[in-house]
């Protein structure tokens, strides 16, 4: 077998090991890297296992969906037992959520989709044996280099995804348009019901039907041009650019963000409430981030208030004018089981997260919007008593 690299000895040379239950992905593998690299194949997660305990290996690729041990499980193995190896998925576009799950987890660096592009895999073969080597230098310039290798990796899937969200952002926006004209006609319909001879759920629906529609279709509306606005902010960062800095009225963000967030609060036999004036000046954070950040805050807050054994707790959201920082100041206050020193040192960190289905990645945006407006981003808790999350945003200078 030619090594390609006739310098080193070919048991020299970093090990690429590559696990897949189908043979004929096998085949082609190893017909496609064994003249680039020193590579060995393997069936299952079992046999991969046994190799890894043999000799040490530098890259690992495995296939996600296999019998006897899946990927996920395997790579958790791995992680553990061997630290040093650098893990790379392969998968599916429809394996998004448990991507998202492995990459969150520190489980791998990288994914390859099906089926890979020869070049493509090369070079990411030849990323991963280099930065194997680093780690033989230094482990903790490996990690930094695995950590901003994931952050990377997240971008490329939230990129696909905004891209499939826009069409049907788009659509809702399109029908909540249509909702509004056919809202208009709610007042014919209650003049025609007066006379009409309706049995009493008829209505009672009548009546539902004309007091709460045009506030669930503006409600809708605003939703979609939050989700709108997220997409558009995330496809620009994703190209290398920045949208121009907007402005939003606090108070309308507030009670929308709130509306949002009732059924957490509902689920976590939790109130929400906001206390503070009516108006408050215009800040210099869009309306996009300001609800961004409002409906993260708000939603843990209402989730930590649900762990409580009474559940009958609640969320408290304030906002005020500091005059002397020229900035609102917006503080969130939850009575929950509060959040311990070495837990709350952590917060911010990206992936790092207390919860089971959580990314890690809420409070480090919080943190980058509001710190990318000028302002402050503060957590202070005491277990057994709360949380408190405080953030100023600065005031529009004509404000």
């Amino acid at each position: 077998m030619t090594t390609g690299q006739p310098s080193a000895p070919d048991d020299a040379r970093p090990l690429v090991l590559y696990v897949d239950d189908e043979r004929p992905n096998r085949v082609v593998f190893e017909r496609s890297f064994a003249g680039k690299f020193r590579v060995r194949t393997a069936a299952d997660g079992r046999e991969a296992l046994d190799i890894l305990a043999a000799e040490p290996v530098a890259v690992l690729l495995t296939d996600q969906r296999m019998p006897l041990m899946s990927g996920d499980e395997l790579l958790r193995r791995v992680k553990k037992d061997h630290p040093a190896v650098v893990r790379v998925v392969i998968t599916a576009y429809a394996d998004v959520e448990p991507i998202l799950a492995a990459i969150n987890e520190g489980l791998v660096a990288r994914y390859i989709v099906k089926p890979w592009d020869r070049e493509e895999l090369d070079q990411l073969l030849r990323w991963a044996i280099a930065a194997w080597q680093f780690s033989r230098d230094s482990s903790a310039l490996q990690h930094r280099l695995l950590e901003t290798e994931r952050l990377a990796t997240l971008g490329s899937i939230v990129g696909a995804v905004v891209h499939d969200l826009n069409q049907p952002v788009v659509s809702m926006l399109m029908n909540c348009d249509r909702l509004a004209d056919l809202a208009r006609a709610v007042p014919l319909v209650a003049r025609l019901a007066e006379g009409a001879a309706l049995a009493p759920r008829d209505r009672e629906l009548i009546n539902d039907l004309v007091s709460e529609l045009a506030e669930i279709v503006d409600e809708v509306a605003h939703s979609a041009n939050h989700m709108r606005g997220m997409t558009a902010d995330l496809h620009q960062f994703l190209r290398g650019g920045q949208r121009q800095a907007g402005t939003s009225e606090p108070v309308p963000v507030i009670r929308h963000a709130l509306g949002v967030c009732q059924d957490v609060a509902v689920r976590a036999r939790s109130f929400l409430r906001y206390d503070g004036p009516d108006t408050l000046p215009v800040v210099r954070m869009s309306t996009t981030e300001l609800t961004q950040v409002l409906i993260n805050v708000v939603t843990n807050a209402a989730q930590a208030v649900g762990e409580r054994v009474t559940g009958d707790g609640g969320v408290v959201v304030s906002a005020t004018v500091d005059a002397n920082a020229n900035a609102v100041r917006f503080e969130v206050r939850d009575n929950g089981g509060g959040i311990t020193p070495e837990v709350l040192q952590r917060i911010g960190t990206p992936f790092f997260t207390t919860k089971r289905q959580g990314t890690g990645l809420g409070v480090a945006q919080c943190q980058r919007i509001v710190g990318k407006s000028g302002g402050a981003f503060r957590i202070a808790s005491e277990v057994g008593q709360g949380t408190t999350v405080t953030f100023t945003i600065p005031v529009r200078p004509d404000a």
